[in-house]
């Protein structure tokens, strides 16, 4: 028995008479381009269901083109990073790109080799999500492809950059806990030597935060920090060193929820409870944040929006090589929850 004959590829030409629209209306609606109505996008789009068309990346790539996306995740632990990425492939849901995961490893040498395999391959563009590359390795990238660089500051001609206020984030929570009469307020912060990065990261920036909401307070001499790393690890080593003080913080401010994990568990160990010995809040107000058993008091960087801004950004530059750079700040909000409570008297 013979085979049957292979089927004839469905091109953007059977698309366009399908829809009795011009191939250049089908190019915008693939595009996600401007020009394009509703209803025109509609007469397509169901064409392209009925006739079951999928684009051809290699003839794409030719064009110069190939509707791929990059994303490097640094840590695909961390449970705040899917909440990024959940605002990427929900704003690229109504167009013809793919998003390509890479895992960056928390290390430059990772990165590098993720970035480069991305432009390797003919990526149309490319999301950062808190590199810890240098900055010249980040505008290399950033002058060879379309470029995004979510959850750092700073700025560059060569990329645009989406982050969150991490000063104000920290002054929410010291806020909070002298709110609740808390005065010896501890924070676990990531450690960090790069100068670089001690402007630009996140983690920096929250410490920064930290260390000024404590003055303007008026605790000054209560500021005490511990350097891990933001790792459940980090946290819990963080916290026994915390817990062993002479006089221990009553509140402790990590850096990241992921943190605050391995201080509930180090509180625990400890056979002390939280918020009755230690209020505990978190950054980043993940998923497991709002878990009833955990139930963690938290900012909300709403990671969602930095993703849905970095896909906007990255779109943006695509289409206009050119344009300048720009820069975006999410204001956060603070979520309060059961892991804080006003200091017992």
């Amino acid at each position: 028995m013979e085979p049957p004959a292979p089927r004839r590829r469905v091109t953007i030409v059977d698309v366009a008479r399908h829809a009795q629209v011009s191939t250049t209306a089908v190019s915008k609606v693939l595009r996600n381009a401007y020009g394009a109505s509703p209803e025109m996008r509609a007469k397509v789009r169901r064409a392209i269901d009925e006739l079951g068309y999928r684009p051809h990346a290699g003839a794409r790539g030719l064009r110069g083109q190939t509707y791929t996306i990059g994303v490097m995740l640094p840590d695909i632990r961390n449970p705040f990073f899917p909440e990024i990425l959940d605002g990427i492939t929900a704003s690229l849901e109504d167009t013809e790109y793919q998003v390509f995961l890479g895992p960056g490893c928390n290390g430059e040498k990772a990165e590098a080799r993720v970035t480069e395999a991305m432009i390797d391959r003919g990526m149309d563009g490319i999301i950062l999500v808190a590199p810890v590359s240098s900055r010249d390795h980040l505008e290399r990238v950033g002058t060879v492809v379309p470029t995004v660089v979510v959850g750092r500051h700073g700025s560059s001609p060569a990329y645009d950059t989406v982050a969150d206020d991490d000063v104000e984030g920290a002054a929410l929570i010291v806020g909070h806990f002298a709110a609740l009469g808390h005065r010896r307020i501890a924070h676990i912060e990531h450690h960090e030597t790069d100068p670089t990065r001690l402007t630009e990261m996140p983690n920096a920036r929250r410490a920064d935060g930290y260390r000024q909401a404590m003055r303007d307070q008026g605790l000054e001499e209560w500021i005490d920090v511990v350097s891990t790393s933001y790792t459940q690890e980090g946290g819990y080593r963080g916290a026994q060193e915390l817990l062993a003080r002479p006089v221990r913080p009553t509140a402790v401010f990590a850096g990241a929820d992921i943190v605050a994990m391995g201080v509930l568990e180090a509180v625990a160990e400890a056979g002390l409870s939280v918020p009755g010995d230690l209020s505990v809040a978190g950054y980043d107000n993940t998923t497991f944040a709002a878990f009833g058993p955990i139930s963690l008091t938290s900012v909300d960087q709403a990671g969602h929006e930095l993703g849905r801004n970095a896909v906007r950004l990255l779109l943006e530059r695509i289409t206009d090589r050119g344009r300048r750079s720009a820069q975006v700040i999410l204001s956060p909000t603070l979520v309060t929850r059961r892991s804080t409570a006003r200091l017992a008297e």
